[in-house]
């Protein structure tokens, strides 16, 4: 068992910053996160919702165009249950994403899940799971529970076939909830994750434990107007000599709906970040945001603005950030995605350095014979490293990344997936730049 640094995860850090804001009105949805990498690979952390592990991929409800219906699927009973699994085989040709000698791999994942709710939580809940993402229709039209509460729980096994120091049980818990009266909506959402990948900052294979939450809620003031008030916690948390972030971040929105397609908001946000080495820092965002809907089959989503950071003691900077989301319909089961983005993420590798992520993916989805589907994404990001207190050092990575996949839809409680994803990472810091390719057979079970 690793040891434990004062920064490492503990009840009383968690808690701590929840009853500082225990009483106060939160916003309803949590800022949407656009830049989720692929399945396999985890190019950027996210912030503040983070990827999923890879095991993260079951089905938990049929496709509806089987003509059943997903009211089924949970019945309406007011306490309901959904139990799933998955198991997963796949080859990778480089497990520690080495720039020199890397090794390969047989991996065998098996997670099992259960999830325990009062409400209809159902669409809530399949957003978990990566395959109903990729492959079933865009449900995002949808509209949402009004008012819901479960917990989700995954546990799984990770087996390497010649690398057992590797082997791992890893854990995911999820609490989310939602209450809605006349004009007022609050929720709450919560998720602590286990997982052990690589990861492209550090150029290793590392244990981590991520904790992500939000308080969230919306008023609406008129039919026109409506206001938001958020607040995100996030905590990553490495073993060994790692620096691990906790982060706080407050953020409001005044929105206002010019027209029935067109939705337009003007943001502030507030962050605070503690490291476990290295000088803190503080944010400030001023952003605005557009939301159009321009038929059924068109959408997008554009935020954007600038972001001043504090690095205490040491340097004060400003950058643009903005996170992009299209999505068109051209026809019944064809979907075409286009996703870009730019954040600035604290280094875990070395302390006091921060690196601007920038970047874009495109994803096909294509649905045929009513169950079978084809999803091609394929991205680019551009990391740029700043070192505050050792100027000499610099880094660049492009990273670029296709995944090519099909489903198909077995029976209503049985799914099977099979892919390929291959990275190449180019980097100006020696020994950092890797090339990967992964294959997976996965099979997802519903009952």
């Amino acid at each position: 068992m690793r040891a434990k640094n004062s920064f490492r995860l503990n009840k009383v850090q968690i808690f701590s910053g929840w009853l500082l804001l225990a009483g106060a009105v939160w916003a309803q949805e949590p800022e949407p996160i656009l830049d989720r990498p692929t399945r396999l690979s985890d190019p950027a952390p996210m912030l503040p919702m983070t990827p999923a592990p890879v095991l993260d991929t079951m089905t938990l409800f049929p496709d509806a165009a089987e003509n059943i219906s997903l009211e089924q699927a949970v019945d309406k009973h007011p306490w309901k249950f959904v139990l799933h699994g998955s198991a997963t085989a796949s080859y990778d040709s480089n497990i520690f994403i080495s720039h020199e000698h890397a090794q390969e791999d047989f991996i065998y994942t098996i997670a099992t899940g259960v999830a325990v709710g009062r409400g209809d939580f159902k669409n809530e809940l399949a957003n978990l799971g990566s395959y109903e993402d990729r492959f079933n229709p865009d449900r995002s039209e949808i509209a949402d529970a009004t008012n819901y509460i479960y917990v989700h729980y995954v546990p799984s096994v990770t087996l390497f076939s010649d690398h057992g120091s590797e082997n791992s049980v890893d854990h995911d818990v999820t609490l989310d909830g939602q209450y809605a009266w006349k004009r007022l909506t609050i929720g709450l959402k919560a998720r602590f994750q286990t997982m052990n990948l690589p990861d492209v900052d550090l150029g290793e294979r590392v244990e981590r434990h991520l904790f992500t939450g939000a308080l969230t809620s919306k008023y609406d003031y008129s039919a026109k107007t409506s206001f938001e008030l958020n607040f995100f916690n996030y905590v990553r948390d490495y073993a060994g000599d790692r620096v691990d972030t906790f982060e706080y971040r407050w953020q409001g929105w005044v929105n206002y709906q010019v027209r029935p397609k067109i939705t337009l908001g003007v943001g502030f946000t507030y962050g605070l970040v503690d490291l476990s080495r290295g000088p803190g820092q503080n944010y400030e965002q001023v952003l605005a945001r557009l939301r159009y809907r321009a038929t059924e089959k068109v959408r997008f989503d554009l935020t954007a603005g600038g972001e001043v950071r504090e690095v205490h003691g040491v340097a004060n900077r400003s950058n643009g950030i903005f996170s992009l989301g299209v999505s068109y319909a051209p026809f019944d089961g064809t979907t075409i995605f286009l996703q870009g983005y730019r954040r600035t993420i604290t280094s875990a590798s070395v302390q006091a350095a921060n690196y601007e992520v920038t970047g874009v993916e495109v994803q096909f989805r294509q649905r045929f014979a009513r169950r079978y589907y084809f999803v091609l994404a394929t991205g680019y990001q551009h990391t740029d490293y700043e070192y505050f207190t050792t100027p000499g050092l610099q880094r660049q990575d492009d990273i670029f990344y296709i995944h090519p996949s099909v489903g198909i839809d077995v029976t209503a409680w049985l799914t099977c997936e099979v892919g390929a994803e291959y990275r190449l990472d180019s980097s100006t810091r020696q020994k950092s730049d890797f090339s990967e390719t992964t294959v997976y057979f996965q099979a997802n079970i519903f009952f």
